[in-house]
């Protein structure tokens, strides 16, 4: 084993921090600030309250050297501790917001678990049950116990109004011990939970105490008593954060490893507390590590997890009401049947339209209904939809010979009056879609019979009738419309069908054509315009299933397709979703949920356990309206409290990152993680997250791009995806190819790595080598339709039994090697300028087979260098050797070598510049090298990037990833 690295900090001002994403390791919200551990970042946030409650960052910089921040106490007058691992730190937090914060770290020798201040104290529990009551004006200390020295996951101090003092302290074998600090007195030993005991609080009261363990209950005790007085049930895995806040009655916050946020309340006499409200999906991967609640003058609790992103919550009661049809039957005097439900409504500006199933019409504003009189309730008695434009107040309820009743509410009196069908003679209606465009207004009528064409009337913005265009169906059995768009610039009008099928029609000529199968799935929900100009239309299209996709449609001599981007969510089926801000929102159901989703920044804006998607339900801009039991209209308001829906700061992955690459042209990045997630960024002021492909469903292991239009991604289960990428305003990605594994039915293998070279335009040789020793280089052609003709195994072969770990192909003229490093610590070339024709080959003996290192060879980079290349690699025994590779002859001569080139493993090598390059490893070092007759270190700086397993390069940029993602820029190159 090599020798330990001695250099963690040297010339550190050759690095400088850009930005950070990583685990929100603590989170308080004191006035009007949101105060939030970064890891050992300190970033100040600032609410103000507008129409929106908008929050801006105010402060940011790193305050301890190399321990998290994992809790942060602040007293009344602004007094502020921050405390995590064997650190802590005084401030005042007027002078840290003036720039004038004294960050001197101080340290205790043990593992710190909270803090709290009192009176000229400052009181620091450790991990052994122990209080250091520490003077804060010499910072002398006296150490406090209760006899009980347990081992402690976690705990909390609480200083009553009249001076009490209680210490909760979560031990590791299931007991809860809360003890009095003045009389070092134990007052309660509770042993109700089964398993470590992760979170323990009492309330300000001193009334109530709250935990939860290992077991996943969280149990509201009587403090007086100790008796459990209700246990909630309800997370999936193990709860880290709980948090007392005022309410009727007893009320609490909880988050932890499910990535839910629920708030619970205890009502007397009820052995469970009550789930008031439940955030399933606020962040990404695993773990909601923080959160606080300020139950003041905002009313909002924030959380922070392991995906890096911080989000505000509104604590304020859900704003629902019900009613029952005998309800609307009492204030409206109407006489319903026992048989009678709530067909169909549609909500206007100012009221909500409501059809009961015998015909009638009601009207609901002002939280009262009232009786819509009209003559013709028996022809909307066994079938009738109801649609509308709200912009202009019509509201348009289809019958089902045709029949279309027009209801407009401009004026105080309803004007109701009928457009008798004159087309479809003795067919049915099944369907009514409306769209509106440019200040007109369309309605397409719908019969199952494909001889009946669509019938299709456009009307002015009031609602007189323009035209009337009869459209054929397309030629097939089945084409079962669920949307449409009509495109003004182009006048073009596009149908969506079920088995994700459109069709497309030029209205100014009425023909057209029909796409079938866009992807795997369904129906079609909904399908949209994105942009338009002439001759080409951009359209997000919504599948049931979860798909997703942006097409382009164009029309030359005839109508084309192209998908551009295509992508899953998994998380429940899609009914609808609009595009803001450049973001792209979903909603739909799963399960008995209905759900909004942000699925550009991955968070759950929204949800209501209504029951599911088979009960009549609409979505409006500010309400989710669906009936319950057919005869309970609920109407349940969506608030929007919050700029961005309570997003403070961005994030990336929930889950540790495997790889990291840069787009040829610095402007995406593009990182891997074991979640099975792509993460598609853009790199303008920080790394800006657009897309989370969800195609591979294992592990990743490696992310590159082939060229500026194609990237590629492995995985385990032999999982190897070619990806397109199309540049525009929002970088699209579509999967274009993946490669077949050996094993159909059960692959198992990794594929640890990859690499290609580019023949000529989209035409690449690409090795891939496995877990398994399997070495297969390929050659893809990229412009070619069919899998046969664009993909050609040209060797497999085996290089011994271990696992391979980095492979290069180099090529020079004519000749072309192929380069692997290895878990034996070898690495091997081999002359491959022969096997790339289209035969199956052997790779044969190798040219070169020289150990590096002692074991594997975690890292490696190779680049040009005068008339042949330079390799440089990272190992398992922490050494770092650089070689010079002679072509054409191939003779490799190690030229530079550092024993102890780092503490830990080496993970990665980023070259920076013609002699410098950069080494990351798993002591969380980041080193700057150059070798230049030499092998010299000339910086190494801590990254608070746990984890450190990968890093990228783009000028003096480098990117590294692990458990979490930072960029730093390398200075003086």
């Amino acid at each position: 084993m090599s020798g330990f690295n001695q250099i963690s900090s040297l010339n550190e001002v050759e690095f400088a921090p850009l930005h950070h994403y990583g685990p929100v390791t603590a989170l308080k919200i004191y006035k009007n600030y949101v105060l939030a551990g970064y890891g050992p970042i300190l970033k100040i946030y600032q609410m103000t309250q507008g129409d929106l409650l908008d929050v801006a960052e105010v402060f940011c910089k790193q305050v301890f050297s190399r321990n998290k921040i994992h809790h942060i106490e602040i007293t009344s007058q602004g007094r502020l501790c921050l405390s995590g691992a064997r650190s802590f730190m005084v401030l005042d937090l007027e002078e840290v917001l003036q720039g004038k914060g004294n960050f001197k770290e101080r340290a205790i020798n043990e593992w710190i678990v909270t803090c709290a201040f009192y009176e000229n104290w400052l009181l620091i529990l450790n991990s052994h049950n122990v209080v250091y009551k520490v003077d804060l004006a010499s910072f002398e200390f006296d150490k406090v116990h209760c006899q009980e020295k347990s081992i402690l996951y976690s705990g909390s101090i609480q200083v009553l109004d009249n001076g009490t003092v209680y210490v909760a302290a979560g031990t590791v074998m299931s007991g809860v011990i809360i003890w009095d600090l003045h009389s070092r007195k134990i007052v309660h030993n509770l042993t109700d939970h089964e398993g470590s005991i992760f979170g323990v609080k009492v309330d300000k009261t001193g009334k109530y105490i709250v935990s939860c363990s290992d077991d996943r209950s969280i149990k509201l005790y009587d403090f007086a008593s100790g008796t459990v007085l209700a246990t909630g049930w309800g997370h999936g895995s193990r709860i880290w954060t709980l948090e007392f806040f005022k309410g009727d009655n007893v009320k609490i916050m909880s988050t932890g490893e499910d990535c839910s946020l629920r708030l619970w309340q205890y009502q007397e006499g009820n052995s469970q507390l009550v789930q008031l409200e439940m955030v399933e999906n606020c962040h990404s991967g695993k773990h909601i590590w923080s959160g606080d609640v300020d139950d003041l003058e905002y009313q909002v609790c924030v959380t922070g997890g392991a995906d890096g992103r911080i989000k505000l919550h509104d604590l304020n009661k859900v704003n629902r009401t019900e009613y029952s049809l005998q309800e609307i039957s009492s204030q409206t005097g109407l006489v319903f049947g026992k048989k009678d439900f709530i067909r169909d409504y549609f909500e206007l500006k100012d009221r909500l339209i409501v059809l009961i199933s015998n015909g009638d019409l009601v009207e609901y504003s002002d939280n009262s209904f009232k009786t819509i009189a009209f003559n013709d309730q028996h022809k909307l008695k066994d079938f009738a939809i109801v649609k509308g434009f709200s912009d202009i107040n019509i509201v348009i309820i289809a019958a089902r010979n045709g029949d279309l009743l027009i209801a407009d509410f401009t004026s105080d009196l309803p004007q109701l009056s009928w457009i008798q069908d004159e087309y479809l003679g003795s067919n049915k209606l099944t369907n009514l879609l409306v769209y509106s465009t440019d200040n007109k207004y369309y309605v397409l009528v719908d019969v199952p019979n494909p001889n009946i064409p669509f019938i299709l009337r456009e009307f002015d913005s009031s609602f007189n009738l323009v035209n009337v265009t009869q459209l054929s169906q397309p030629n097939q059995t089945s084409f079962t419309t669920t949307d449409m768009v009509v495109d003004s610039v182009n006048n073009w009008l596009v149908i969506a069908s079920r088995y994700v099928t459109i069709a497309a029609y030029d209205l100014s000529t009425t023909s057209m054509a029909l796409f079938k199968k866009l992807s795997p799935g369904d129906t079609i929900t909904s399908v949209q315009i994105i942009t338009s100009k002439t001759n080409e239309l951009a359209l997000l299209i919504l599948v049931k299933d979860g798909s997703y996709l942006y097409t382009t449609l164009t029309l030359s001599t005839t109508f084309h397709l192209d998908v551009t981007h295509a992508n899953k969510l998994t998380k429940g089926f899609i009914e609808g979703g609009y595009i803001k801000s450049n973001k792209l929102v979903l909603y739909g159901f799963k399960s008995s949920y209905f759900y909004i989703w942000n699925e550009t920044c991955q968070f759950e804006i929204m949800n209501e356990l209504c029951g599911g998607s088979h009960r009549q339900w609409k979505l409006a801009p500010s309400k989710f309206i669906y009936v319950k039991d057919k005869t309970t209209l609920v109407i349940r308001n969506i608030a929007h409290r919050f700029v961005n829906d309570g997003l403070i700061h961005l994030g990336t992955h929930g889950r540790e990152i495997r790889d990291v690459a840069v787009s040829p042209d610095g402007k995406l990045l593009v990182s891997a993680s074991e979640d099975a997630t792509i993460a598609v960024s853009q790199l303008e002021d920080g790394v800006k997250g657009i897309w989370s492909m969800n195609n591979h469903i294992s592990g990743l292991q490696r992310v590159k791009f082939l060229n500026s239009e194609y990237m590629a991604s492995s995985a385990a289960n032999e999982e190897f995806i070619i990806w397109k990428v199309t540049q525009s305003n929002i970088p699209l990605v579509k999967e274009f190819v993946r490669l077949k594994p050996s094993a159909v039915e059960n692959p198992d293998l990794r594929i640890m790595n990859f690499a290609s070279i580019e023949l000529e335009s989209n035409v690449f040789i690409l090795v891939t080598v496995y877990s398994n020793s399997n070495i297969k280089i390929w050659r893809i052609d990229l412009n070619k339709e069919h899998y046969g003709d664009m993909v050609k195994l040209l060797v497999n072969d085996f290089y011994t039994t271990c696992c391979i770990l980095n492979v290069e192909l180099l090529q020079k003229d004519d000749k072309t090697w192929l380069m692997i490093g290895a878990t034996d610590g070898y690495v091997t070339i081999w002359d491959v300028t022969s096997k790339l024709d289209p035969e199956e080959h052997k790779l044969g003996a190798s040219i070169i087979h020289q150990q590096l290192h002692q074991n594997g060879v975690k890292a490696m980079e190779v680049f040009t260098h005068q008339d042949g290349y330079r390799l440089i690699t990272g190992g398992d025994d922490n050494a770092l050797v650089v070689c010079d590779l002679q072509v054409p002859d191939l003779k490799l001569d190690i030229v530079g070598y550092e024993e102890s080139a780092a503490s830990a493993t080496i993970t990665s090598i980023s070259v920076v510049g013609e002699h410098k390059f950069v080494t990351t490893s798993v002591d969380q070092i980041v080193r700057i090298w150059e070798y230049n007759e030499g092998l010299t270190c000339l910086s190494a700086r801590y990254t608070t990037i746990a984890d450190t397993g990968c890093s990228a390069s783009m000028g003096s940029t480098i990117y590294i990833g692990g458990a979490g993602l930072s960029s730093w820029k390398v200075n003086n190159l």
